[in-house]
């Protein structure tokens, strides 16, 4: 912990217990949150991605896609009142009794916190609260990201003034995205420094609280992007046509609740010009979109594409997309770490017949197994099928085959480049941390589904009969289980924001690949 100087969270250490946290797989904002609020694997709550699907098509998740009862929402239901501040995959805010919902990654810049009237009075107060930072900015990235932070502390001093809460759950997403970001050490650690203050500025609100710091997932080091729509095409599964990709990274600006029709205005930059430019030029000459990155390299842009945006330049360089009704597998979603089959009967133009199915997907997990980088690895730890990682409802919305990169050292992207890349970078890994002040009961290896019974037990809530976690803390048992389902009518107030149509044209460019 950059020797000792995270001294709040040292603090917990010395007077608790600290474990790893395994997350969801994969191990990705989108459906570890929902995980961790709900206490039910994604085969439960129904969200494998930061998209959901409709056919071929796709659109960003909400808290409407989301299909289970979050922890506070239980809470506010049995008479407590919590506070929640910028958890991921909490918008449109849900209509609460008691509690207030401010809500984080994934929402429009502009969202609606709840009550209504929360956000005006904060500002009022203690200025603008903004959920997403300058992503890049060459400015002062250290001090962006600390006020970024500053505003979650702000936030849960000013909920204090206003609520006798139960509960105060506050996230910080910048943990996260800092290793995105900076590259720095120094850099990072001033960050993590300033949000250990903030977290020991959170817990002096509380009188004697049980206190749960956790991740939802670990950072690391990764070497490669495997391109699997790419290996896919080459092995005759996939098939491809010329079209407008769409990206996570592309849609900043609707998230930031701007317009991004006007590039110029919107963060276009001679670089970019220049890259775009580029890439379109190779493609007509005959490079195919396959080769086109490489090309890069031919007019003396591969460094700077490499050390400034790597990512913008594979958009720029790529004009070829799936041609799904045509293909028999595809990865649909751009970070799911999983495959499709398109098959009949299930899929709108499937191509493979539901008597061929596991014959096929046996096959295709057989020849993924196989696959190596360039220095000749393996690049996956396990290929396994659907039914082997998820159980419940919505383990039919789970992609057919999941991949389990090895040592979680491979990106693994929809695009459609080369096979592989070496791109050197940090990226998610399965095991992130828990802390508390207080001792933990043993269970061998802690998972992101424990969270919501531990702390449900705490507060002397029915644990849900449907989780898949554990209570973790020793000397805390839950009063009783019922079903959660059955304590709450809807997830989400019919008064609550749900037109996400914006952030469906541009979605945050905040250091994931496509």
């Amino acid at each position: 912990m950059y020797n000792g100087r995270l001294s709040n969270l040292k603090h917990l250490v010395s007077i608790g217990t600290t474990s790893d946290l395994t997350s969801t797989h994969p191990p990705w904002t989108p459906c570890a949150w929902p995980s961790f609020l709900s206490g039910r694997n994604p085969g439960q709550h129904g969200v494998f991605d930061f998209f959901t699907r409709d056919g071929y098509d796709k659109r960003l998740i909400s808290r409407t896609d989301v299909d289970a009862p979050y922890l506070f929402e239980v809470a506010d239901a049995e008479g407590f009142t919590p506070m929640v501040v910028n958890y991921p995959a909490t918008h449109p805010a849900s209509t609460l009794e008691n509690g207030a919902v401010v809500p984080g990654y994934l929402a429009r810049e502009d969202v609606t916190f709840y009550p209504k009237g929360l956000r005006a009075d904060y500002e009022d107060e203690y200025g603008e609260y903004v959920i997403y930072p300058e992503y890049g900015t060459e400015d002062d990235p250290v001090q962006e990201y600390v006020d970024i932070a500053r505003q979650r502390r702000d936030m849960a001093r000013f909920l204090d003034t206003r609520y006798d809460w139960d509960l105060m759950a506050v996230q910080f997403q910048v943990t996260d995205s800092v290793f995105h970001d900076l590259d720095d050490r120094d850099k990072i650690r001033q960050v993590l420094e300033k949000v250990d203050e903030f977290v020991g500025d959170i817990i002096d609100l509380g009188e004697d609280p049980t206190v749960l710091v956790a991740s939802d997932h670990g950072m690391g080091d990764y070497d490669w992007t495997f391109y699997v729509n790419s290996w896919l095409a080459e092995q005759g599964y996939c098939e491809t046509t010329t079209g407008d990709a769409q990206y996570f990274r592309q849609q900043k600006d609707a998230l930031k609740g701007t317009d991004g029709d006007n590039r110029e205005d919107n963060g276009s930059t001679p670089l970019k010009t220049t890259i775009g430019t580029a890439a379109n030029t190779l493609s007509k000459v005959g490079l195919s979109p396959q080769r086109i990155h490489r090309g890069l390299s031919t007019v003396g842009l591969a460094d700077t594409v490499e050390r400034l945006l790597p990512e913008d330049a594979l958009v720029a360089a790529q004009n070829q997309v799936i041609d799904h009704p045509s293909s028999k597998a595809f990865q649909l979603y751009f970070n799911s770490l999983g495959v499709h089959l398109n098959v009949e009967g299930r899929d709108p133009e499937g191509q493979v017949p539901q008597a061929q199915y596991n014959e096929t997907r046996a096959e295709l997990i057989e020849k993924l197994k196989e696959v190596r980088d360039p220095d000749g690895n393996e690049v996956f730890d396990a290929v396994l099928p659907r039914e082997d990682v998820y159980e419940g409802k919505h383990l039919d919305d789970a992609p057919d085959v999941i991949l389990v990169p090895r040592d979680y050292r491979y990106d693994v992207s929809g695009s459609i480049l080369d096979t592989f890349r070496r791109y050197p970078h940090k990226n998610h890994k399965p095991d992130g941390i828990l802390l508390s002040n207080r001792s933990l009961n043993g269970v061998e290896k802690p998972r992101i589904y424990d969270i919501a019974p531990t702390v449900a037990a705490v507060l002397g809530l029915p644990v849900d009969t449907n989780t898949d976690g554990r209570v973790l803390l020793e000397d805390t048992e839950p009063v009783e289980r019922t079903d959660w389902n059955e304590l709450i009518d809807d997830y989400v107030g019919s008064g609550s924001e749900t037109n996400m149509s914006g952030v469906e044209d541009r979605l945050a460019d905040l250091g994931y690949m496509e």
